[in-house]
């Protein structure tokens, strides 16, 4: 990919983004935030309340970091690679998966994790200790489960012997624990590791994230061990254990693995470079048929509304839960009733926010 094409496609990507943001009506779980969350998540989803009139007045900050990502990871990648085309490679696939594009649009707090822990991660290369502090007790503070976070950072120091970061980790492990943890833990087993699967699944591209698995297992077993590898197979390898006996919260985990998506990529390129011309055909092929996949997942993603035109019953499509409150307030503007009794809180304040109050007894 030459520059010209990346700055393209970041524009393009950019204004898919915002349309995305603006058009998709308010969903369950953000309307919840918007109305019930007392913590930071409500402070940003009311952050440009009145600015816009459409989905930006609640989504512009995580629109924002979402953005902010994208840069941030190119600038990352740039250390694992020597050649700009192959930083391009890397960020465009991260920008692409589905995990990344959702994030950016709709309320959530992985988002701006996203961004602290990349911040984190070219802090960490530039060397720079007292920012990298003031990130990591951002994160400590903004994420209920950044345990997760500062388990994979002792984990890397303890086999790095490093023990200025070690002890660090320990401190911040311990802190986490007894003020700010809401990571839950126990339970009986209740067999959710396929469905763990499934959601990772969903959060890459299928194709997508048995390549990344695949990456993290050969590393394991190859090839050098760096920070952001720890912290990607720590995580994602808590995730799997918690399963065993628990629903996991994707938000808990996900934005500590995402992020290593830069290890596939570079897993793939040294494994392509090492092979005669002749006998690359078949990474090539592999390639292009991951990325077609990863292409089709996010045009599913930004033209998902022309799809309601396939299904004969709507309420199959993904994206139903945000546009049935919304066509009903509309169906009861044009009826001239003011207000409507949902059977649940949840589509109740999405009703809210549209206008529609619920009717008085």
């Amino acid at each position: 990919m030459s520059r010209i094409q990346f700055y393209a496609f970041c524009f393009v990507y950019a204004l898919a983004i915002i349309y995305l943001a603006i058009t998709l009506p308010i969903g369950t779980h953000e309307a919840v935030v918007y109305y019930t969350d007392e913590g930071l998540l409500r402070n940003l989803t009311h952050f440009s309340e009145g600015w816009f009139g459409n989905g930006l007045d609640f989504r512009f900050p995580f629109v924002f970091f979402g953005l902010m990502n994208i840069p941030l990871f190119f600038i990352m990648s740039k250390q694992y690679f020597d050649r700009s085309e192959d930083s391009y490679l890397s960020t465009t696939i991260f920008a692409l998966l589905p995990g990344i594009i959702t994030s950016a649009i709709l309320v959530n707090i992985a988002v701006l994790v996203i961004t602290l822990v990349m911040a984190f991660l070219i802090l960490n290369v530039k060397k720079l200790i007292w920012l990298q502090a003031i990130v990591t007790i951002l994160l400590l503070c903004v994420h209920d489960a950044s345990i997760i976070f500062f388990i994979s950072i002792a984990i890397y120091s303890a086999f790095k012997r490093d023990k200025k970061l070690f002890t660090i980790a320990i401190i911040f492990i311990s802190i986490s624990f007894l003020y700010f943890n809401d990571l839950h833990v126990g339970g009986h087993p209740s067999g959710e590791f396929l469905e763990l699967f499934a959601l990772y699944a969903a959060l890459f591209s299928p194709l997508v994230f048995i390549y990344f698995f695949y990456a993290l297992y050969r590393i394991w077993l190859r090839e050098r061990k760096d920070i952001l590898w720890y912290i990607a197979f720590s995580s994602f390898s808590l995730s799997i254990i918690l399963s065993l006996r628990q629903q996991v919260i994707m938000t808990d985990f996900a934005p500590y693995v995402i992020v290593a998506v830069v290890l596939m990529v570079l897993v793939y390129q040294r494994t392509l470079r090492v092979r005669l011309p002749q006998f690359q055909k078949t990474y090539l092929l592999g390639f292009k048929i991951i990325m077609g996949s990863l292409i089709i997942s996010a045009l599913i993603i930004v033209l998902h509304k022309p799809l309601f035109l396939l299904y004969d019953d709507k309420t199959k499509h993904f994206s139903y839960p945000f546009y049935e409150p919304y066509w009903q307030v509309m169906e009861l503007r044009e009826i001239g009733q003011e207000c409507y009794t949902a059977k649940h809180n949840q589509v109740q304040f999405q009703l809210k926010y549209h206008g529609i109050e619920a009717c008085k007894e």
